[in-house]
């Protein structure tokens, strides 16, 4: 199950990244980084250059890439078959420009996206406090519990019990070699998976130019963080449904010297802790906090990564060349400090 999880969502994560790295660039795309961003205040506001270096004037000429696509080829080749009315074709026919319809849309959905990555974050941080808090040491996760009040063939009569009720299942110590391959094995994929989807669904999302389909791209995004659930639910064993069904509780703080103290002292001891305070941060909730931090992060590198600011303001594709290679290289996927070599010749640079 796990390799058969690691593989299919590294499998999809590498396909988007083959699809934004090396298709889009030999479809002759360039980054949409801010194209068309600030189009109310076009045209003489920032970011109303378009790709092709004509002024968007109004939302009116803004089209996705493949629509901008097909109505420059549309232009281009009637002025070869009829070259001699080639000024005029270029007067009188007007593709429009790529650029992006809404801007906050897309910094909305990325926000959303971001939420549903936290979450998984959250459930593997939380599987290294297991590992990090239950006793290195052998203990037995399974035991085998026969009720003492009342001999077991009448428990098992009266309660309509199983052999198999009996048996309680619990998280508990394991020795430290356990320890570590389940860290290698378990949570380092888990937190590699995490890292390209966030950095690979941000930049899906980013490059994404209509709001409709931004809308869209976002609810399919969670698909690859809820794909690990869908092969449990369908391909593992029904056995290892019941046991996790069935698992005890386990809290990492001892809560012995807390339960010691009735309810009204706990209250009069957070309120003599909180005295004279108008406002503490404890009343911040952190989830949405780091949800900004790491949506502004991954923004951040998107736009550090495929932008450049433009000599007439605002966020402009950088320069694109054709990678060597018609596949992504894996290397470049796994490792962000490898190079993948690129065309010495630019197929597009950005208006002047």
């Amino acid at each position: 199950f796990l390799l058969g999880n690691f593989f299919f969502q590294t499998f999809i994560l590498y396909m988007i990244a083959q699809e934004e790295q090396v298709m889009d660039k030999f479809a002759g795309e360039m980054n949409l980084c801010n194209f068309g961003a600030d189009i109310q205040k076009c045209p003489d506001g920032p970011n109303c250059i378009g790709p092709s270096g004509t002024n968007y004037q109004n939302a009116g000429r803004m089209y996705d890439y493949a629509s901008w696509t097909t109505r420059t080829y549309v232009r281009d080749s009637l002025k070869v078959l009829f070259p001699h009315k080639a000024d005029e074709i270029q007067e009188l026919i007007d593709p429009g420009e790529y650029g992006l319809e809404n801007y906050y849309v897309r910094i909305v959905c990325v926000f959303i996206f971001m939420m549903s990555v936290l979450s998984d974050l959250r459930s593997t941080i939380d599987m290294g406090y297991i590992l990090w808090y239950v006793p290195t040491e052998s203990q037995p996760w399974i035991e085998y519990k026969v009720p003492n009040f009342a001999p077991k063939e009448k428990v098992k009569e009266v309660f309509d019990k199983g052999e198999v009720d009996f048996v309680s299942f619990r998280i508990a110590g394991m020795p430290v070699h356990w320890k570590l391959i389940n860290f290698i094995i378990i949570i380092c994929p888990k937190i590699f998976i995490w890292k390209k989807t966030a950095k690979y669904g941000v930049m899906f999302l980013m490059e994404t130019a209509g709001i409709e389909n931004v809308i869209v791209n976002v609810t399919a995004l969670t698909f690859i963080l809820n794909l690990d659930e869908m092969l449990f639910q369908n391909f593992q064993h029904k056995a290892l449904h019941h046991i996790l069904a069935h698992l005890e509780p386990w809290l990492i703080e001892n809560t012995d010297e807390d339960e010691q103290f009735s309810v009204e002292k706990n209250f009069n001891a957070v309120v003599e802790q909180n005295k004279g305070a108008m406002f503490t941060f404890g009343l911040i909730p952190m989830r949405p906090v780091y949800t900004l931090v790491f949506s502004a992060l991954f923004i951040a590198e998107y736009y550090h990564c495929m932008c450049q600011f433009s000599e007439t303001g605002g966020l402009v594709s950088k320069p694109q060349a054709l990678p060597t290679e018609q596949i992504y290289p894996l290397m470049a996927f796994v490792f962000p400090w490898y190079n993948t070599e690129y065309a010495e010749e630019y197929y597009w640079t950005p208006p002047k």
